[in-house]
Parts: structure tokens; C-alpha cells; sequence
């Protein structure tokens, strides 16, 4: 597994689900600053709580409720893309709409060990085939924040259970040298869908984090009628039945 060398853009596809880069400055902080205002003004309120059973479960796991995902701000962070940006997602220029909006506050929102095609297989038909994984974190200081945790190898599809109260996660903690990186806001990191990582605490002195995932992917690999914003066309998309590729 690569630790950054290269960007997504220059990756081969073969390696590109196993590859891991820490992408600095890629999301201009202020940006970022509102998007964190506007998820802390939402605390609270009918829109971030969620009515069904299964929302609820996703909130107390530190996610989001279907409505404050479903929020199409979250995508600002995309409009008027760096070059640095474009550069480092390469062909991965199609977001999965809605993204994952995470405030982590306490143990029982820390995400296990597990590979993210571990969550697409949950999806069964409206599975993506391949993604790359795009964190962001909201807050002023996300090196002191809880961060996330990868194992620098070249793993396979591993097997995924329920665990932790979360519906994917491995069983054991998988072989490999550990690596984590010290990052600052604008920065994200970006990882293929075989990944193996989970949420590590750097500073216990700061448990908390606000953060938001995004899944993103090449066209081709997008799924019929599904939505998507495409960071090159500013704005949301969809793949009929032919796609043509850039």
C-alpha cells in the first residue's frame, strides 16, 4: 500500500483500492469553518435527531439522520475544486450523494477495524464495484481530533460481521505495520475501498470530531439512476445507461 507518494491521478488501477494518500490543502479551510458552524447550528434540532429506529441507531453510532445527510450543502466543499484537489482524485471526479456526516463524541462512536467494501456489500444491487474513500475533518486542530487508523498492506476482500454495534467490522485486527497521519484542516485522506482502518484517538484530551466522508468514484463505475456531484462539472449527475468517459 502506497502512504501518500502518489495521487490518485497517477495511481494503476490495480492498486488503487489498497492505496492510502494524505492530501494536504486540498479544501479551503474557511469553507470548511462554515460547513462546521452550519452542523453545529443543526445539533439538536428534529432535522439532525431522525424518526425511524434505524436513523436512531445510525446517531447513536456518531452518524447522521437521512435529512441532515441529505442537506446538498455538505457538497460546497466541492465547488470551485483547487487544482490540488483534481489532481490528487484523478479519474475519482463522480461523489456519491448523500455523504456521511460524523460527529464523534464518545467511545461507542469509534468504527472498528474493517474495509469500507465491507459496508458496500450491505448494499447488495445498489453496491458500487470500487470507490475511493474521501475524509474531511471540520474541525481547527484535527491532528489532536480522533483520526482514522490504516494498516499498510496489500489486502484482499477480507470477511466483515457485525460488531461494536456497527453492521461491518473484521473479527481480528489485521497484520500490518500501522500508520496514521498528522493532519491539518484542508487537508483530507483519501483511501481505496479495500483499506483496511478503523478510528483512532491521538489526544484524549480532545475526544471529539466533526467530520465529513464522502465515497467517491469513476464514472463508469457509478450506479444507474443513482445521484451523484461530479467535482469537475460543479454540480449533480446522473449515469444513464451509456456513460461517456473523459
Amino acid at each position: 500500500m502506497h502512504d501518500g507518494a502518489l495521487p490518485f491521478a497517477r495511481v494503476p488501477e490495480d492498486a488503487a483500492r489498497t492505496h492510502v494518500v494524505h492530501a494536504r490543502g486540498v479544501f479551503a479551510p474557511e469553507v470548511l469553518r462554515a460547513l462546521r458552524h452550519y452542523l453545529a447550528s443543526l445539533s439538536g434540532t428534529q432535522l439532525a435527531c431522525g424518526a425511524s429506529e434505524r436513523e436512531q441507531r445510525a446517531v447513536a453510532r456518531g452518524e447522521s439522520s437521512d435529512a441532515l445527510r441529505l442537506d446538498p450543502s455538505w457538497f460546497d466543499a466541492f465547488r470551485e475544486p483547487a487544482r490540488t484537489l483534481l489532481e490528487a482524485i484523478g479519474p475519482y471526479h463522480w461523489v456519491s450523494y448523500p455523504p456521511q456526516v460524523r460527529t464523534v463524541r464518545r467511545a461507542t462512536h469509534l468504527v472498528p477495524w474493517h474495509q469500507d467494501v465491507g459496508y458496500q456489500r450491505l448494499l447488495g444491487a445498489r453496491a458500487h464495484q470500487r470507490h475511493i474513500t474521501c475524509f474531511v475533518p471540520l474541525d481547527d486542530d484535527p491532528q489532536r481530533r480522533p483520526s482514522i487508523e490504516f494498516v499498510r498492506t496489500a489486502a484482499p476482500e477480507l470477511a466483515h460481521v457485525a460488531r461494536d454495534g456497527f453492521a461491518a467490522g473484521l473479527d481480528a485486527t489485521p497484520a500490518g505495520e500501522r500508520v496514521a497521519f498528522a493532519l491539518a484542516l484542508g487537508d483530507a485522506l483519501l483511501f481505496g475501498d479495500l483499506v483496511p482502518h478503523r478510528t483512532i484517538v491521538p489526544d484524549p484530551a480532545r475526544p471529539e470530531r466533526r467530520s465529513l466522508e464522502f465515497r467517491l468514484l469513476r464514472p463508469e463505475d457509478a450506479v444507474l439512476d443513482k445521484d451523484y456531484f461530479d467535482v469537475r462539472a460543479g454540480g449533480f449527475t446522473r449515469r444513464a445507461q451509456t456513460v461517456e468517459v473523459a
